[in-house]
């Protein structure tokens, strides 16, 4: 579920699909802030405080998966975020390497969304599980006979 700081009732929305397992939390900083920080003479040790945050969903709250078999590939979970705001963070981290390469991403509507990432079902993460029975460099151990 989304949580912003600033949310208002008949906002347009954006479905959000986020492939990383866990979810992500979107931060928004206040830029004249940011600036003001990064210009201080002294060091500002305390981090600074975001105007609005979203939770997404990650893959694990995909509805098809499954604990027991931990395959993430394919999936993605969903969180409707305010287009304003998400408009906003993309432009506060244009570098930001999930959004770069995809596993962050936005759709006008939810049915694009899930069609762009059944289109992006066989890609990768990099955050997939590794098979228990193929993993690399690692042979059985053999008992000996008797």
């Amino acid at each position: 579920m989304a949580h912003t700081a600033s949310s208002a009732r008949g906002a347009e929305t954006v479905t959000v699909v986020c492939r990383l397992p866990s979810g992500l939390v979107l931060d928004l900083y206040d830029p004249e802030d940011l600036r003001t920080r990064a210009g201080s003479v002294a060091p500002v040790m305390a981090p600074p405080v975001p105007r609005a945050s979203v939770r997404l969903a990650g893959a694990r709250r995909d509805a098809r998966f499954h604990a027991r078999d931990n395959r993430l590939l394919g999936l993605g979970g969903h969180t409707q975020v305010d287009k304003a705001f998400w408009d906003a963070w993309v432009a506060q981290n244009p570098g930001y390497l999930p959004l770069k390469n995809g596993l962050v991403f936005a759709q006008a509507r939810a049915a694009d969304a899930q069609a762009r990432l059944a289109e992006c079902a066989s890609q990768r993460t990099g955050l997939e599980g590794l098979d228990p029975n193929a993993l690399p460099g690692v042979t059985p151990a053999h008992t000996a006979p008797g």
